[in-house]
């Protein structure tokens, strides 16, 4: 079964991000992200990619709206001072027919990989996020859909040394800024049904608009 989630990453303290996500009449959970970030986990009512820009504008800070359509495809809205910086898409077009010219070949760039060349790799936008320093080299990887350490694959994360997971994608993209990546890449669902975050207890998420308190599962 694929994994389906989406959530928002704010690059401001969860202290300080909390109640106004929570104002707005967002309704999820929120959780510490890393040092001065925090990421909300809006609920299935609500876009992610959506609330992006919103938020981004609403706290005057570096947004992410993220949705993993797992295993194919991985969506990242980076927005600054609520306009768009950013737009990834790691797979275009998969969810459309495949248009070819009159040779039958595809008319959609493809990489190295045949797979459809991946739109927004600039990492430049990713940076403002930072929780240290971080190389350019790696987050270009990831969004590229090259594994940070195609070496560590033994799980069937990785096939042919592409992402074989829309999810393992995310988690690297997360890990480059020096974030929670266990956090920043768990969807509401996953809180929902008491599924937490390697290191996160039941009292740790902050309930908005609602949303009931997680249950840890076992």
């Amino acid at each position: 079964m694929g994994t389906f989630s989406g959530n928002v990453l704010v690059a401001r303290p969860f202290e300080e991000a909390v109640p106004l996500p929570a104002g707005e009449g967002l309704s999820g959970y929120a959780l510490p992200a890393g040092q001065g970030h925090t990421v909300v986990h809006p609920d299935p009512d609500t876009s992610s990619v959506d609330a992006a820009g919103g938020l981004s504008k609403l706290l005057g800070a570096p947004v992410p709206g993220t949705y993993v359509f797992d295993p194919d495809v991985l969506v990242m809205l980076v927005h600054g001072d609520g306009a768009l910086r950013l737009h990834h898409d790691s797979c275009p077009g998969c969810f459309d027919g495949p248009e070819t010219g009159e040779n039958g070949n595809p008319l959609t760039p493809v990489d190295d990989f045949e797979f459809p060349a991946p739109e927004g790799v600039d990492p430049q936008a990713f940076l403002p996020l930072a929780a240290g320093p971080v190389d350019r080299a790696a987050p270009e990887s990831a969004l590229r859909g090259i594994p940070l350490d195609p070496d560590d694959g033994d799980d069937g994360r990785y096939a042919d040394g592409r992402y074989a997971f829309a999810e393992a994608q995310h988690y690297d993209v997360m890990v480059c800024p020096r974030l929670d990546a266990s956090r920043s890449t768990t969807g509401f669902s996953h809180l929902a049904g008491g599924d937490l975050p390697h290191g996160t207890s039941a009292g740790d998420p902050v309930t908005l608009g609602g949303a009931a308190r997680p249950t840890p599962v076992g």
